[in-house]
């Protein structure tokens, strides 16, 4: 591996990275108490149209709160009675209000604070709306993905801590639909950076959306219902423990004991506290970025626990591509499905073999090169994804994982490959 592949290798190592597009948009709550921004000209009267503002918001959002408007025609006020919207019979928010023909206006919907300020649907920052106003004026709807304040989680997504685990560390299981009213048993997904997974308020650059593709996918018929474990992240410990050995100028190197914490003492609690199948046929991991490269070894060091892996944007580069030679070495052991896939535009699309192809995706090919000299067959138990114009990102990898889902669970639950 290169010194520095690019500047995506060493800041991956250390988390995900903000999301493409989610930069904050230009400001609107006033700040540091200062005074409110200017305000736009009202309009003279005689020449003003009525805009109609429409809204639905999400599910979550509070019965007894009020939506507002909050724009540059009246000085980002986040919470003014005078622009306070009224909810309608059919639970959409609504308010008419004068401006000039041609009148270009800004502005987002809140909940009466900044606090509670909509974002977008994995909970990032978005631009202010932008209209300019016809000469006739008119109606315009609009819809709330999310409230800053409000949490993102659908479905059941319990929460727990069991001490002999890696100290106590937090785990999140989304349970399927139907799970409290059956006697069914399940399949398993082990998934790391489980702060990402399920809810923005824990999340450090937007979520993955798991349960929401979770319950779609399983209500469309798409995959067969699963359970989902998500593992937080350690912070400081995230190299070492998604790493399976150390590289120079990053340490790591501390997988071993960690896959050894997920299948001999995390594993046994969620067999004994859910409906699980137990087998490698039903019990699968999944990651991201180094997260990735952990799942890709787990499922070759320890075929006799995870049967399927899925890797979004694998950390291959990693020691020199220590776990493609290894993996080459180590032969097929069991995998049953092996999904991995990578953004052609990931860390600024590094090229520095000169072959017109990420470095990143040559990595990609090379892993995928290994897998079908151990005989896998594309499309059938190996799924390789490369994405154009992906990125390295909490945003991209929920838009890839119904992908990764459908191939990696199917809609059958029996041993084997279905």
């Amino acid at each position: 591996m290169p010194t520095m592949r690019s500047a995506l290798a060493a800041l991956a190592v250390f988390g995900a990275l903000l999301p493409a597009g989610c930069a904050p948009s230009p400001p609107t709550a006033p700040a540091g108490g200062a005074a409110p921004g200017p305000r736009a000209a009202a309009p003279s009267g005689a020449n003003a149209v009525t805009v109609t503002l429409r809204v639905a918001v999400p599910a979550s959002t509070p019965p007894s709160d009020v939506v507002h408007v909050a724009g540059d025609f009246q000085g980002w006020n986040p919470g003014s009675a005078a622009h306070a919207l009224v909810r309608q019979p059919d639970g959409r928010w609504q308010i008419a209000l004068p401006f000039e023909p041609g009148q270009a206006i800004q502005f987002k919907f809140t909940r009466g604070a900044w606090a509670k300020v909509e974002k977008g649907p994995i909970g990032e920052e978005i631009a202010n709306r932008a209209l300019v106003v016809p000469a006739g004026g008119g109606a315009f709807d609009f819809t709330v993905a999310t409230w800053a304040d409000l949490g993102t989680v659908v479905g059941t997504v319990e929460v727990f801590t069991h001490a002999p685990f890696l100290g106590g560390r937090t785990v999140r299981v989304y349970l399927p639909p139907g799970y409290a009213a059956g006697a069914a048993r399940y399949p398993v997904l082990y998934m790391h950076d489980g702060q990402n997974l399920f809810d923005i308020r824990t999340s450090f650059a937007g979520e993955w959306r798991v349960d929401e593709t979770c319950e779609q996918l399983i209500a469309a018929g798409e995959i067969a219902p699963l359970i989902v474990v998500g593992v937080d992240n350690g912070g400081a410990s995230r190299v070492a423990e998604y790493t399976p050995w150390p590289a120079d100028g990053y340490g790591g190197g501390g997988g071993d004991a960690y896959l050894d914490a997920l299948r001999l003492v995390l594993k046994p609690e969620i067999d004994r506290r859910y409906r699980t199948l137990t087998g490698p046929n039903h019990t699968w991991m999944a990651g991201s970025s180094l997260g990735g490269l952990i799942s890709v070894y787990a499922g070759y060091r320890h075929p006799e626990t995870w049967g399927r892996v899925a890797a979004l944007s694998p950390s291959y580069w990693w020691d020199d591509r220590h776990v493609i030679a290894w993996a080459a070495a180590a032969g097929r052991q069991f995998l049953a499905r092996f999904y991995h896939d990578m953004g052609t535009a990931e860390g600024g699309s590094p090229d520095l073999n000169g072959n017109g192809v990420n470095d990143d995706v040559d990595d990609l090919r090379a892993m995928r090169d290994v897998a079908l000299a151990q005989g896998f067959t594309p499309d059938g138990d190996l799924r390789h994804v490369e994405a154009a114009g992906g990125q390295h990102h909490e945003s991209a990898w929920a838009a890839r994982l119904p992908g990764a889902l459908r191939f990696l669970v199917g809609t059958s639950t029996t041993a084997g490959v279905p």
